[in-house]
Formats: C-alpha cells, structure tokens, sequence
C-alpha cells in the first residue's frame, strides 16, 4: 500500500514538473503590411511562455521583412512583460547593418548599439511596469494592450533608447473584415504623452488582428 501510494505521488510530482517545463504558445502568426494601401512586406512572430532560472519567462522573437531589409527583434521578459534582454538585428540584402542589444539588471538597463554610423552606449532606470516595443514591430504591441483600456503603460523603445508613457484608451467595439471573414474586435488607441498614436483591433482572444501606426502610414493586418 505504502508503495503503491509513494509512486502515485511520484507520478503526480512528475506530472507537475512537466507541465512546469513546457513551452506555452501565447500566439504566434504573421501579418502583411500595408503603406498607402500598398502591400510592402510581412512580420512573422510568436510569443512564447517558457521556463527559466527564476521562474517562467515571455519569449517574444519575430522576422520582419520589408524589400531587402530584414529586422530580427527578440525580447525575453518577466511574466509582467518587464524586459530583462532585448536583441535586433537589421540586414539589408544579407549585409549586417545594424546590431543593437539591452539587458536589464534590476531596474537598470544597458544597452548597445553598432551602426554605420559608429558605436553608442547608454545606460538608465526603467520604471516599474516597463514593457518593450520598437516603434516599427507589430507584434510588440501586444505587451502594451494586454493590460487593457484605462492603464498608462512605461514603454521601452530599445532603438531610442527612451522610455515613454504610453496611455491605453478604449475606443470601442467594432466589425472587421479580413479575408472575407468577419470578426468583433476591440478597437484600442495607444497614446504617448507626445501625442504618437497606434491603433490595435484585438479579437475576442485577445489577439491582435490589425495594427495602424499613421506616423509611419503602416498598417498590418494578421494573415
């Protein structure tokens, strides 16, 4: 009986380790993007829930390819969404044009950029709370617009190596069509306190399905 009841708890405990160990799609897709109605390139991402040292990590990694120029964004971060590494590479025809890393330890953040231009360095305090999105990846949005209408949100952009605050502001319900298929969305608008604005329409999953930034004139929308 002994026996029989210590290898059940062993099962169980071995159960629970699995599952701990497993690697969670949170989402993963692709989005074709526009520029004046022009179809100029795609961004494939996924996010992923995985374990780490120190508990489970977000693992966000994309490829976006516009002409002959390639973006590498990768990002792994708390469950909070706080960045602790953030990695881009930019190549233009195959040719390595721009290097940029950042970690963060505690609440400082170092990063490093190599260009054309020359090398720079910075370092400086993130905000508790800070998520991470590059002003020109799609898919980085999700970490702001997750923590839903009404939050003001501090938001690293590694390339500028500047933390904004970003205000997350319901604009209501509506219908989009894409592919013929029709969706309910939820229709965000993310503010900066300078007055830069990028709209996200998520579906009822929370999945971003199209994505506005006017001061760019891109729009994406998920394949």
């Amino acid at each position: 009986m002994f026996r029989k009841r210590y290898l059940a708890a062993l099962c169980v405990l071995c159960a629970a380790s699995a599952a701990g160990a497993q690697v969670l799609s949170l989402d993963e897709g692709s989005f074709t993007l526009y520029r004046d109605g022009e179809r100029i390139g795609r961004e494939d991402f996924s996010i992923r829930s995985a374990p780490g040292s120190e508990g489970r990590v977000l693992v966000a990694q994309a490829t976006q390819a516009i002409g002959s120029r390639r973006t590498a964004p990768g990002l792994n971060a708390d469950t909070s969404g706080f960045p602790v590494r953030y990695q881009r590479e930019v190549r233009d025809s195959g040719q390595l044009t721009e290097s940029y890393s950042g970690q963060a330890s505690r609440d400082r953040y170092s990063s490093r950029l190599i260009h054309s231009d020359g090398e720079s360095a910075r370092e400086f305090r993130l905000p508790a709370g800070t998520v991470a999105a590059d002003d020109d990846i799609v898919h980085q949005l999700w970490f702001i617009a997750r923590r839903g209408a009404g939050a003001t949100v501090p938001v690293l952009s590694p390339r500028r190596n500047v933390v904004e605050s970003v205000r997350v502001e319901l604009v209501g319900q509506e219908r989009l069509n894409i592919d013929l298929r029709q969706f309910e969305t939820t229709r965000l608008l993310l503010r900066t306190a300078g007055g830069v604005i990028r709209e996200v329409w998520l579906g009822r999953d929370g999945r971003i399905l199209k994505v506005a930034i006017p001061a760019l004139q891109l729009v994406a929308i998920r394949d």
